[in-house]
């Protein structure tokens, strides 16, 4: 039986080869989705963003630090959500 050493560097770069061919992949599928598609995945995205904000108001734990967009991204997400909900 043949033993292996371990080679960790080796490692990292198939870990990170296998990953970025998985960006890949996802970009590609991305591409083939129509407007109203990804419209509905970034507004998904949002909606979590701010039950996860939400979540952590109410348990107590404070904003995040440093806060992940500024005070005019939030705006325009409310405003977008609303003309979304009516």
């Amino acid at each position: 039986m043949e033993r292996t050493t371990c080679q960790p560097a080796k490692i990292m770069d198939d870990l990170i080869s296998a990953h970025g061919e998985l960006d890949r992949e996802e970009v590609v599928r991305l591409r083939t989705l129509s407007v109203r598609q990804r419209a509905e995945l970034i507004a998904s995205a949002c909606e979590t963003a701010a039950a996860i904000r939400r979540s952590r108001l109410a348990a107590g734990l404070g904003e995040i630090e440093p806060a992940p967009w500024p005070a005019s991204t939030w705006q325009f997400l409310k405003e977008h959500a609303a003309r979304v909900r009516t």
